[in-house]
């Protein structure tokens, strides 16, 4: 079977081309690099004393909650032929799963939602619904920055910050997805800066 996913894996990435947002499951980029925009963002700031507000979004279990209906519905507006399509939907047909505890373990039951743990397929393809999903949504970088279900975004002002949160938060509302349930907002203090 992971044979199978990575060759899949491989075909969506020779059709799909994502945002530049994106620095989590995807080829070339890392932690480091979002780490690494993110800092420069607040030094730019920091160096020219102007404000600058962050929030971090975090979408609670987004992996596990993805319906497989939106995973059908992204790949077909990525332009992804049905055939291939058929392919990842015959990974997805009639999955189940139990649980193991040390007393016992328990009957199958379907699973309905989400990417699959553990596949070689699941971090690409929840990249590319997340990208589909807040494409209308993300500003350059590095003023918006996703890594994997975790969102950054920046501004100068608290209040567009706040209305901006406040749209994503309804726009992902939309959607059969995961809600955006946590979020904090930092704002650098220019006035206390020291060279």
């Amino acid at each position: 079977m992971k044979i199978l996913e990575r060759i899949i894996d491989k075909r969506l990435c020779s059709i799909i081309t994502l945002s530049t947002n994106h620095r989590g499951f995807v080829k070339g980029c890392g932690t480091i690099d979002a780490i690494h925009a993110a800092r420069l963002l607040l030094e730019k700031h920091c160096e020219s004393r102007k404000p600058l507000h962050i929030a971090f979004l975090d979408l609670e279990k987004a992996f596990d909650h993805v319906p497989h209906q939106l995973i059908w519905y992204t790949l077909r507006e990525r332009q992804v032929p049905e055939q291939l399509i058929s392919w990842i939907k015959m990974l997805y047909t009639n999955t189940s799963s139990h649980v193991h505890c040390p007393a016992s373990t328990s009957d199958n039951f379907p699973i309905c939602v989400g990417v699959h743990q553990g596949s070689a397929l699941s971090p690409f393809l929840f990249v590319v619904v997340m990208d589909t999903i807040t494409h209308d949504l993300q500003q350059s970088i590095p003023w918006t920055l996703l890594y994997a279900d975790d969102v950054m975004r920046a501004n100068t002002t608290r209040g567009s910050l706040q209305e901006q949160v406040l749209l994503w938060k309804s726009y992902l509302s939309q959607w059969p997805a995961p809600e955006l349930t946590q979020n904090q907002i930092f704002r650098n203090q220019p006035n206390h800066v020291h060279h």
